[in-house]
């Protein structure tokens, strides 16, 4: 043991003795591996926000500022332009996959094929449309989402026109896939990759008579060059009577166009299904003008709506009709059709002691959207 202790003495001295030797310069001229490591660069560079992916790919441009001494000003600069660079990629890539307000960045109108039309009246026609739906292109405010409000039309770049809708509003499900893109969910197996819009077509019928114009009123599938725009309104205000326990009885009151809007209300636009009664007066000058008559027994079939065609008041058909019960405080009575129905509808209200009249001329109140706080 005395020998070993002696031979690592003589090593060491002759080591420090002879500091040109091979083992001496690698012992005297370098640092230990502990103070060369990125961690003693670590402690004395401050935070310039590259993650630890980013600080391996620039070791050499943080040991240049570690030792500005040994790093020329021009070098310095070069390395904290390249810092920011790499900083500035990688808030771009944050930002490629935040989500987005839907639809506020795609244009108002959007184009639309004719599919089918057909004459319901000498002077009133039924056109159906193929329209674009889908949230990624068509923002809620612009859509059709609630019965009651009006389609704008272009034909060719004539001027819009408003249109009534016969049709029920958009079903909410198919915005499903859309929706979840926007969010920027990811199923399983998907990757990051840029991706086309989610197309969702959808049917909107709308009626239009010979006062809209002859490019309008002679629509066919043929046509091209027809948009869709923007829906105008906030739609009839059926909040009140949402609950079906607290209205389980609904009284319909069209006459004119307001057979559309009777139709989206009949088709989706309401929860006709669970309430107990739910009946169409349907006011006509005369038998022969009647518009959806084939509708009426679908009506009733699949969604348990009875129609009852007339040509007096809406007070005369509600006293002659037998079939009809109600209890005042749970029965509610819609008007479309205009300021004449609703005058029909009051009188009805008054007699038949109904306090409850949705009018289509007071739309539910307007939304607030998340993109502008209006």
């Amino acid at each position: 043991r005395q020998k070993m202790a002696r031979g690592v003495r003589t090593t060491r001295a002759m080591a420090a003795a002879a500091p040109t030797t091979t083992t001496g310069a690698m012992m005297a001229g370098h640092p230990s591996r502990r103070s060369r490591g990125p961690k003693a660069f670590r402690r004395s560079i401050p935070s310039c926000g590259i993650s630890s992916g980013g600080a391996r790919d620039c070791w050499s441009a943080c040991r240049a500022l570690a030792d500005p001494a040994g790093a020329g000003a021009a070098d310095a600069s070069e390395v904290v332009d390249e810092l920011k660079k790499l900083k500035q990629e990688k808030l771009e890539r944050a930002g490629k996959y935040r989500a987005k307000v839907a639809g506020t960045e795609t244009p108002e109108w959007t184009g639309a094929r004719v599919v089918a039309a057909r004459e319901l009246l000498p002077k009133l026609r039924e056109v159906v449309l193929e329209v674009e739906t889908s949230r990624e292109l068509v923002s809620l405010r612009n859509s059709y989402c609630a019965a009651g409000k009006l389609a704008q039309l272009k034909v060719k770049g004539s001027d819009a026109l408003a249109l009534t809708p016969a049709s029920a509003p958009f079903a909410p499900e198919a915005q499903h896939g859309p929706l979840l893109k926007l969010r920027g969910d990811l199923t399983a197996g998907q990757t990051k990759l840029p991706e086309d819009p989610i197309e969702v077509k959808q049917r909107l019928s709308v009626l239009v008579t010979p006062d809209d114009g002859d490019h309008v009123y002679t629509l066919s599938p043929d046509t091209s060059g027809v948009e869709v725009g923007p829906f105008l309104g906030a739609g009839l205000n059926l909040r009140k009577i949402r609950s079906v326990y607290n209205y389980p009885t609904v009284i319909l009151l069209a006459e004119g166009q307001g057979i559309g809007t009777a139709k989206a209300l009949i088709e989706g636009g309401m929860d006709v299904r669970y309430r107990e009664s739910v009946t169409l007066f349907y006011k006509v000058p005369h038998q022969e003008s009647v518009a959806f008559a084939e509708e009426q027994q679908q009506w009733l079939d699949q969604y348990g709506v009875r129609t009852v065609v007339h040509t007096e008041s809406f007070l005369d058909a509600f006293d002659d009709d037998e079939l009809l019960e109600y209890h005042p405080e749970a029965t509610a009575v819609i008007s479309l059709g205009g300021e004449e129905a609703e005058r029909g509808a009051e009188e009805l209200c008054e007699d038949a002691e109904i306090g409850t009249h949705i009018r289509a001329s007071e739309e539910m109140q307007e939304m607030h959207y998340a993109d502008t706080g209006r």
